[in-house]
């Protein structure tokens, strides 16, 4: 009974101490990936890319419609003068462009975040490559992303932001008027 008890006494002791020393070792650090794309200078074409993406798929489905309207103007004129037959094959044409918009704008998002991904995919390399030598550096042995408020609270101390924009040498600019 006393083995047992002495046994129970040196695995709690050994149990804290090695949970003191994990504890000892950690070094968490916290950045805003989001933030920080801001500041690269290929953000400003990335987002010119896109805006330019965005508006050539608005023209395309703007022409989707008017076409749409120009053929139920037809539709609606010559109905009167038009065979069963004819009629069945007008409104099906009518549907397809329909169905044709709808899948149009149902696929447009994610053509544009595919699009955006495809740009950012090497600047985000860059940024995952500085973080992780800044993480080296500084001894950091996590780092959290806050770009979507995921973490609730952390000490400023911590964020590594400043750090990575030293490291990726990008001077304060001011950011766009959707930034921060």
């Amino acid at each position: 009974m006393r083995t047992t008890k002495i046994l129970l006494i040196l695995l709690i002791l050994t149990a804290g101490v090695f949970s003191a020393n994990a504890q000892a070792k950690s070094k968490i650090g916290v950045i805003n990936i989001g933030e920080l794309l801001k500041w690269m200078p290929e953000y400003d074409s990335i987002m010119t890319a896109y805006q330019l993406k965005y508006d050539q798929m608005e023209t395309e489905l703007k022409q989707m419609y008017a076409e749409l309207e120009e053929k139920q103007a037809a539709y609606t004129r010559d109905q009167n003068n038009l065979t069963d037959m004819m009629k069945s094959i007008r409104m099906q044409e009518l549907q397809d462009l329909q169905g044709r918009i709808q899948a149009y704008q149902e696929g447009a998002p994610t053509e544009l975040n595919k699009f955006v991904e495809e740009k950012q995919a090497p600047i985000l390399d860059k940024i995952r490559k500085a973080i992780k030598e800044v993480s080296v550096e500084s001894g950091f042995t996590h780092v959290l992303n806050n770009s979507q408020d995921q973490v609730l609270y952390f000490d400023e101390v911590f964020d590594i932001l400043p750090l990575v924009k030293a490291k990726l040498k990008l001077a304060d600019k001011p950011l766009p008027a959707s930034g921060k």
